[in-house]
């Protein structure tokens, strides 16, 4: 089925297109974590392939995180940096010994960091909203 013709597919595009740098980043973990879920699964049932291609999906977005870090912020983007790349190591060596704890590993550490993100938006979110009694209202002039 081709993306034209699958309206998920169609759907996720634009929720991606249009979600703000905040949206995307919750995507990327939710995306990740979705992804080991699926690696631990097979790596149970024995499933090589699948394995290897679920922590492949993973090892992507972490790439995909790491290429999107902020030079202009070298502190955070640099520790962000190191832990993406230790998570990545980690999913590499996973594959190849097909270990379940390393993949929990990392889950835990996305969950983490997942969470944090969330709170930090949702903390923006509440800053930027306006205080109660002072939204701007309109009525409708025609009459």
């Amino acid at each position: 089925m081709t993306a034209m013709g699958d309206p998920y597919r169609s759907y996720r595009r634009t929720q991606v297109e249009t979600a703000d740098q905040a949206s995307l980043l919750l995507m990327l973990y939710s995306g990740a974590l979705k992804f080991l879920k699926l690696a631990k699964k097979a790596i149970e049932d024995d499933d090589i392939e699948e394995t290897n291609h679920q922590l492949g999906r993973a090892q992507d977005v972490l790439c995909e995180l790491m290429s999107s870090l902020n030079p202009d912020l070298p502190d955070i983007s640099g520790s962000l940096f190191q832990l993406y790349e230790y998570m990545h190591y980690q999913l590499v060596q996973a594959n190849i010994n097909k270990d379940v704890a390393m993949v929990e590993e990392v889950e835990k550490m996305l969950n983490s960091l997942l969470e944090a993100w969330q709170a930090a938006v949702k903390q923006e979110k509440a800053a930027a909203a306006p205080e109660p009694g002072t939204e701007k209202t309109t009525t409708d002039q025609k009459g």
